[in-house]
């Protein structure tokens, strides 16, 4: 594409799919549809509430990769840009939803959490769609050309961090600490993109950390999550209670060996609770070993990598920000997730992108991708869409993103 001088109006030409961060996505919702039948068929069997079906998980994971497509396909002929207009809007739905958890008749308890909304037909967990309304309000707003990101104040950071603490306490309160976890990595990945100052990322980060071990492990919350604590530092403490899915996850991943017991021989998947989702990994690794399971690691790579570089190349600082927040959320839920499976960091609710189970999580998955691939078609929006246009537009810069993510052929 050629480059035109930065005063000229600028052409908007499609550019072809990207076709490694689409076949990737692909094969991982396929492989994901087998780990779910492959982990669950024999439990289903035996659970009244699945009425002794084989492959009603499986079934519900096949109509959520259906939809998945369907909302890849829409996102990805959908103009990026004008999801800008939907920022606040959607901010405001993610606020409600998370709220909606606690409404009776509407939020549905399982396991003493509250992560759910029962809407009859349609089960869903608000906290995924929290995700990307929460990064399409901050893209939109760390955008803006009046926003001076290296600053805490009222026309820097304050509105953005705001918001994203009110997200992340309904999260962590629901209790979902894993999503708040993820979440708070892929805002703080953001707001490097944004171009903000390190020593404030650093402050905040303390903060943060702080708040966790003074007001997120108390009450009760601190039996449950100083018991993984306490079994991250001894593996060996209490196997049959609090540390019993991460010993028989350390079990399933070493006796994987180099290439694996063989599909559908695992052991392990029926001692662990969450082998289906949480703990997917641990069975992955066991069947396939770490041979076959280096090319798994490797298509989360490819995602999160074609993301990363799709915010590089986009001229547009809204689009930039947009698809470095989406490629920072799957990467850090991915890094997480294999991170709890092999014991590496303390247990926690995370499931792996496109292979664990939840039809929520794997639609809202698809649908970033989705949006992914737009902007990845245009690396050059329109000169009335795009930011480059409104900066010349108010004296032709923002002052206070000096250091941000300036995506390749940007003035």
């Amino acid at each position: 594409m050629s480059r035109s001088h930065p005063g000229a109006v600028q052409t908007c030409a499609r550019m072809p799919i990207d076709i490694p961060l689409f076949g990737a996505t692909l094969a991982l919702v396929v492989i994901g549809i087998w780990m779910v039948l492959d982990t669950s068929y024999v439990r289903s069997l035996d659970n009244p509430e699945h009425g002794y079906d084989a492959f009603f998980l499986v079934r519900r994971q096949a109509v959520g990769a259906v939809v998945g497509m369907c909302a890849l396909f829409w996102m990805m002929r959908t103009d990026y840009w004008r999801l800008r207009r939907l920022a606040v809007p959607g901010m405001l739905v993610g606020v409600v939803l998370l709220c909606c958890v606690w409404v009776p008749g509407i939020g549905k308890e399982l396991n003493h959490a509250h992560r759910w909304v029962d809407l009859g037909p349609v089960t869903f967990q608000p906290s995924e769609v929290a995700k990307f309304t929460l990064l399409l309000y901050l893209a939109a707003i760390l955008s803006r050309p009046d926003r001076n990101v290296r600053y805490l104040g009222e026309k820097g950071l304050s509105a953005p961090l705001l918001v994203a603490g009110v997200y992340l306490l309904l999260i962590e309160r629901e209790p979902d600490l894993g999503t708040a976890f993820v979440l708070f990595l892929a805002v703080l990945t953001q707001l490097f993109l944004a171009g903000a100052r390190k020593r404030h990322l650093l402050l905040i980060l303390l903060i943060c950390g702080l708040a966790v071990l003074l007001y997120g492990l108390r009450g009760d919350g601190i039996g449950h999550r100083a018991g993984r604590l306490t079994a991250f530092v001894n593996p060996d403490h209490d196997r049959q209670g609090i540390g019993f899915q991460v010993y028989h996850a350390r079990l399933a991943i070493g006796s994987g060996g180099w290439f694996g017991q063989g599909l559908g021989q695992s052991r392990e998947k029926s001692y662990i609770p969450q082998a289906n989702s949480d703990f997917v990994f641990a069975t992955l690794a066991e069947e396939l070993g770490f041979v076959r399971t280096v090319p798994v690691i490797t298509l989360l790579f490819i995602v999160g990598w074609r993301g990363f570089r799709i915010a590089w190349c986009t001229r547009d600082r809204f689009g930039a920000l947009l698809a470095g927040g989406i490629a920072a959320l799957i990467s850090w839920q991915a890094i997480v997730n294999i991170a709890v499976a092999t014991a590496a960091i303390p247990a926690t609710g995370v499931p792996l992108p496109f292979i664990s189970h939840g039809s929520t999580a794997l639609v809202l998955t698809m649908a970033g991708v989705g949006v992914l691939l737009n902007i990845a078609q245009y690396p050059v929006p329109p000169a009335e869409a795009s930011d480059l246009s409104r900066a010349r537009k108010s004296n032709g810069s923002a002052p206070g993103n000096a250091g941000a993510i300036h995506p390749r052929g940007a003035v």
